[in-house]
């Protein structure tokens, strides 16, 4: 499957839409996938998650969800020339589908981005098992857990330049809402490609954003691949904005604060823990989360052991090996009765899809729900805004949403394009790309590209 000529993107997933990044770069007999996720508004059109799912692999070849490649994927008898897939983050829109390429298949990515995707994983109940990328057990008279990974995972070292097949790729962090988010460099033939993954200037590290785009100007890129989630609306908003305001609401409230974030998102489980511990509560937060910041270690913002942290238990009749694993590590645990009799002391992470525990907890007059990600949807999964809204009427809890967004803004996406100067710029992760390109004309030396599906681009 060599190809002829010089080198090629070819974009099988991420164009005219927000998630499901699938970018193939080719150089001779060399190939590395930049992401391969999984787009949640492509399989909802054919599937009703838990009722009707996907269950093999052929089912999303044959629906074009998954790139037809023959050879890529597990099971399947000839071969591909996959040098790697390279994962910028650990969000399902930029990881999910890899599940399902064969395992021998590297998949390079931050420390951090590995160790997230892991975690999740080894706490997940959902996918196949044959699927799986990770999985956990603990053998018997044991007390610590076994994890096992199952893809081959190599951690790239950041700021630096790696051997992938024949090429060279150098990852460089990005502040984004996931831990570990990079952008890539890749060394092709004809110059190099600039891929910014998901990427912002008004996180709390907006300085490794900046470190990065400079070395992309470095380079003399060929090509600049960009994402643009944000390039139709732009809400004014900075992590530190959102500190303070959640701060000031959770200062005011007398009974419980709920909360509903990303589960993957730290830095702004840092951001309700330092709102909390101000207004001299203690953080609830869910088992996953909990198991996600021991995996993630010294990268975790702060640790469940902490003083200030609780970590909440579901009433149910088994309990997971991983979830035994979170307690046995020091996590105090309170459950819905704990929480129900100490309302005006918690800030508890409660999302759409823990409201049955509310049935027992009762918030209490004056609690409020803080809504702090995208609505209604997130990096994760789509949230149902109408039965959250719903839940919340019936225990007469009101909703503020207080959020800043992951993605770069409409002006701060122009000057990083215009920063990296690339000759080729080809607009990715975005519903309105006519608009992008269209928002970007003023910006002279550059070629603007709204990809399609399934066509090669060579390099020049």
């Amino acid at each position: 499957m060599s190809s002829q000529g010089g080198p090629t993107l070819t974009f099988y997933g991420g164009v005219g839409e927000i998630g499901g990044n699938i970018i193939e770069i080719r150089d001779g007999s060399c190939s590395i996938f930049l992401d391969f996720g999984k787009n949640f508004e492509r399989e909802r059109r054919y599937f009703d998650e838990p009722y009707l799912s996907p269950r093999e692999i052929k089912h999303l070849l044959a629906l074009g969800l998954l790139p037809d490649l023959p050879g890529l994927y597990k099971g399947q008898s000839q071969d591909h020339e996959v040098s790697a897939i390279l994962l910028s983050h650990p969000h399902m829109d930029h990881v999910d589908y890899a599940r399902y390429v064969k395992d021998e298949i590297p998949i390079l990515s931050s420390q951090v981005t590995r160790d997230a995707v892991l975690a999740r994983e080894y706490s997940s109940t959902q996918s196949r098992v044959e699927y799986r990328m990770g999985r956990v057990t603990k053998p018997k008279g044991t007390v610590e857990l076994v994890k096992q990974p199952v893809k081959t995972f190599r951690v790239l070292d950041p700021c630096a330049r790696s051997a992938v097949g024949g090429l060279e790729v150098e990852a460089w962090p990005v502040d984004h809402s996931a831990p570990g988010a990079c952008g890539f460099i890749v060394h092709t033939s004809a110059g190099a490609v600039v891929y910014t993954g998901d990427f912002r200037m008004h996180g709390t590290r907006p300085e490794e954003t900046e470190r990065f785009l400079a070395r992309g100007r470095e380079v003399n890129p060929a090509a600049l691949v960009v994402e643009g989630t944000n390039i139709a609306s732009g809400r004014l908003a900075s992590e530190k904005e959102v500190a303070e305001r959640i701060e000031a609401i959770v200062r005011r409230t007398g009974g419980l604060v709920l909360a509903g974030v990303s589960s993957i998102d730290t830095t702004r489980l840092a951001t309700l823990y330092t709102a909390a511990r101000g207004a001299g509560r203690k953080l609830v937060i869910s088992m996953k989360q909990a198991f996600l910041l021991l995996e993630l270690g010294q990268e975790a913002p702060f640790l469940p052991v902490d003083d200030n942290v609780r970590v909440f238990r579901r009433e149910k009749s088994t309990e997971y090996e991983w979830e035994k694993h979170v307690q046995l590590s020091g996590a105090q645990v309170l459950t819905a009765y704990d929480v129900a009799s100490a309302q005006g002391e918690l800030l508890m992470i409660c999302s759409f899809y823990d409201m049955n525990e509310t049935v027992e907890i009762r918030p209490s007059a004056g609690s409020i729900y803080v809504l702090s990600q995208s609505e209604p949807f997130n990096e994760e999964m789509e949230i149902d805004f109408d039965k959250l809204l719903n839940w919340l009427e019936r225990w007469g809890v009101p909703l503020y949403m207080v959020h800043a967004s992951g993605h770069a803004l409409p002006l701060d996406l122009k000057e990083a394009i215009s920063t990296v100067g690339a000759k080729q710029v080809f607009l990715i992760h975005t519903d309105r790309p006519r608009l992008y390109e269209r928002f970007l004309g003023d910006i002279r030396g550059c070629t603007f590209t709204c990809p399609e599906v399934g066509q090669p681009y060579p390099l020049s």
